[in-house]
């Protein structure tokens, strides 16, 4: 799937955590009285605060890992939910040698010179390929990707070391402070926290669906 589909209308003035998930959300932004606007969010290495007002309808595009959109896009005064989807399906960029290379590193424990062994490819070229085509780093895709896996392993009470060490860090320690670099929370915290762990779940980088259904429905 190129996209997933999500909406959410904004009930009262609130502010969410949006957490890394190595996806490019394109969304179209409705508030009353003001003209609609297209926004494109960006590959989060860190989680970050949005600040919603009240009465703001958004319809988003959450974009399979790697892809992004023409910049010709942003700027087009003519976009609606009836026009968009057909824009993204001519505009967008990427492709499927791609894709397969950031689902090899963000689905296992393997290095990237590994993952570019297997493909054929030195690590070096692999770095270029991506750099070519503006794409973060191998590396984002692989430590992400493990650290997503490693979250949504959090609920099954196994102790944490061994989620540690079934996800390839060192040690506990080792797993601990990366998930605070990427979500900013620890296994701990995150683990007494179900709602946040949920949103995980999403598609995102690591379980992006190849076949099924675009909706995602309310993403907040």
């Amino acid at each position: 799937m190129l996209y997933h589909r999500w909406e959410y209308s904004v009930p009262a003035d609130e502010t969410v955590v949006v957490q890394p998930d190595g996806c490019r959300d394109l969304i179209l932004v409705s508030r009353q009285d003001e003209p609609d606007t297209v926004r494109m969010t960006d590959w989060d290495s860190q989680p970050h605060a949005v600040h919603l007002q009240a009465g703001t309808k958004m319809v988003g595009y959450r974009l399979s890992p790697g892809t992004t959109i023409a910049s010709t896009v942003l700027t087009n005064e003519k976009l609606s939910t009836d026009t968009l989807e057909d824009m993204i399906q001519s505009e967008a960029i990427g492709n499927s040698e791609i894709f397969d290379l950031i689902d090899a590193l963000a689905r296992s424990n393997s290095t990237v010179e590994q993952v570019a062994r297997q493909s054929g490819r030195t690590a070096r070229t692999l770095q270029r390929q991506f750099r070519d085509l503006s794409l973060p780093s191998p590396d984002f895709w692989r430590l992400l990707g493990r650290a997503r896996r490693a979250v949504t392993a959090l609920p099954c009470r196994v102790p944490l070391a061994e989620i540690a060490h079934d996800y390839g860090y060192c040690d506990q320690a080792h797993m601990t402070r990366e998930l605070v670099r990427w979500f900013g929370r620890s296994p701990s915290r995150l683990r007494q926290d179900i709602v946040s762990i949920s949103g995980f779940n999403q598609p995102g980088l690591g379980n992006w669906p190849n076949e099924g259904g675009s909706e995602l429905g309310d993403l907040f």
